[in-house]
């Protein structure tokens, strides 16, 4: 019978689940948002220029926090992940 470790097994499909989840997701959201700006209607183009007008006057230091969280979490994920890599191949080997 084989040795099927379930842990490996879960992590590995929520990675997969949640990786094309949010893929999906984000181009969805992204492209309903294109879409609905992209209409030449007078108060859509309005909002658009406004929307345009507010993006470039954005202050990128307020964002820095999130941005050094999401790398800090990143950073986590690869180091689990290259953590168990190492644990299986020491298993593979000691086995």
């Amino acid at each position: 019978m084989p040795d099927i470790d379930l842990f490996n097994f879960f992590r590995w499909g929520l990675f997969i689940i949640a990786s094309i989840y949010c893929v999906v997701v984000t181009t969805q959201s992204m492209w309903s948002w294109y879409v609905w700006l992209a209409t030449n209607d007078r108060y859509i183009t309005i909002l658009r220029r406004y929307v345009i007008v507010h993006g470039l006057r954005l202050r990128f230091s307020t964002f820095w926090g999130d941005v050094l969280i999401c790398a800090l979490l990143m950073l986590a994920f690869t180091l689990m992940m290259w953590a168990h890599a190492i644990l299986r191949a020491i298993q593979w080997v000691s086995a």
